[in-house]
Parts: structure tokens; sequence; C-alpha cells
């Protein structure tokens, strides 16, 4: 065998040439303003559609309003459009730790303080707050505040477990709960008919208490729902039974959302000087 031979002859000692793997290309993630796009279309015509059906089921408003699951509704529809390569993030745990226990601890103190603020400012105008007992409803209070906790569940199922989550991978968190309450806000379209001062005031005070919320939030490890329906529900049935603001007037959606905004001032500012005290001491176990 000449030299020419032996350097290309194939030998039992010799390896082969590794071939590279073939590699699939990594999907890329969709862009921020199509997905919000699909989630915001369809959570405002999913709530539409269901606020239509609401007479039809003879569901009175006062337990729960349909519209509620109008978000849910746009969490599918993202979840389906981009099933494959890319997974939405969800916060939607409902664990009960020591962080969900603190931060549900939090947002009691916070609404009983818008309401308190609300109530107090009622007085210094001389006026009555319009009180209704929860034996006047018209059906038992704790069905109504299952209810009420059930829809806002769902509601903030889309917004603050989907959304705020979502724009925190982009935004900070003032940023994030801005512009989800700015969203949120403008979701309520209903507001519009009591004209443009009663729906600058609802906006403002949706503004206040996204903030107020993706403060909360922050930390809580992806377990949102029980704190942001909580206090959802809580404000909910608050107004229910001391506000008449969903009825067009006009001083109570005031005094309402300047209570707010002053809650979320206080809760930005203890974020700024260094966080949640409580938070820090008992939030950090799992």
């Amino acid at each position: 065998m000449n030299a020419e031979n032996l350097l290309t002859a194939p030998t039992a000692d010799r390896d082969p040439v590794p071939r590279p793997e073939p590699t699939v290309p990594a999907r890329r993630a969709p862009r921020m303003a199509a997905v919000i796009g699909l989630y915001y279309l369809v959570t405002m015509l999913g709530a539409g559609a269901l606020g239509l059906m609401q007479p039809l089921l003879r569901v009175d408003p006062v337990v729960i309003e349909l519209t509620q699951f109008g978000p849910v509704l746009g969490v599918l529809a993202v979840v389906l459009v981009w099933r494959r390569g890319w997974r939405p993030p969800l916060a939607a745990g409902l664990g009960l730790s020591r962080r969900v226990l603190v931060r549900l601890l939090a947002i009691v103190a916070i609404g009983a303080g818008i309401f308190a603020a609300t109530i107090g400012a009622y007085a210094l105008l001389g006026a009555d707050v319009e009180y209704t007992h929860p034996g006047a409803l018209p059906h038992p209070f704790w069905v109504i505040a299952a209810a009420q906790l059930l829809g806002a569940c769902a509601e903030e199922f889309g917004w603050r477990c989907f959304l705020q989550p979502y724009l925190r991978t982009r935004y900070g968190v003032m940023t994030s709960g801005t512009i989800v309450g700015v969203l949120w806000g403008l979701w309520h379209v209903q507001v519009f008919g009591y004209g443009p001062a009663y729906a600058a005031a609802f906006l403002t005070s949706a503004i206040a208490l996204s903030v107020i919320l993706a403060v909360v939030l922050e930390g809580a490890r992806g377990r949102h729902l029980l704190i942001a329906g909580g206090f959802h529900a809580l404000v909910n049935l608050g107004l229910l039974l001391l506000m008449p603001e969903e009825t067009g007037d006009l001083r109570a959606e005031v005094l309402v959302a300047s209570a707010s905004v002053l809650a979320a001032l206080v809760v930005a500012g203890a974020r700024a000087a260094g966080g949640w005290p409580w938070t820090r001491r008992l939030g950090e176990g799992q």
C-alpha cells in the first residue's frame, strides 16, 4: 500500500468526524403590542357579549356581573393563539403562604383606610354616607360576598394575574401598574355614560388602585389571585354598602378617587422609603 492509500484509508482507531446535530430554531416571543392588543380586544368583546347575556339569564348584577369574566376569555385567547413555542406569564397561584397572608392583611388595612378617608371627607362636607344594611340587600349577604369574590377573581385573572406580570417583564412596578390601571379603567365603558367628569374620576381611581396592587403584589412569587381578587371584592362590597358611586353620583366617585389616590401615594411612598417593613419581617418565608 502506497503512502497516499495510507493517508486516505479508514482505520479502526480513527473516529469519524462528528457532525453537528440539527437544531430547531427557538420561536421568538410575540410582540408585546400584539399580545396586549389581542387580550384587550377579546376582553372587551367578551365582556360585552356577557353583559348582553346577563338579563337573558336573569342574573342579578347585585350578586355578580358576568362582564367580569371577560378578562378570562382574553387570557384564553392569548394562550390559544400562542400555544406553541411561547407561554404567557400567569401568576394565578392559590397557595396560602406567609407572603400571601401578609399581603392579604395589607390589602384589608388599605381598603379600610380608603373607606375611612372617604367617610371622613363626607363628614367634612356635612353630608351623610348612604349606608345600606346587609340585611336590606335583595339576597343574603354571604351569597353576594361569595359571588363578588368569584367575579373579582375572574376579573383579576386577566388584569393582575396575566397583564401585570407580563408588563412587569419589561417595565417597572409603577409604570406597569399605571398601564394596567389605564386599560382596566377604560375597559369599564359604562362609566362614560355618566359624563366626562365622572369618567375622569373613575379612571383616576382605577389607576390608583392598580398602582396599589402592583406594589403589594411585588414579591408575592406568582400567587396573585387571592390577593388581587380579595382587594377587588373588598372594594366592591364597600362601594355596595357605603357609596352610591356606581349610580353616577359624581361627588361619591370624586371622594372615592381622592381617597384611592391618597392611599396609592402612601403605598408608593412606603415602597420608595425602603419597602414594607412587615413584608420584610414576616413575608420572607414560603
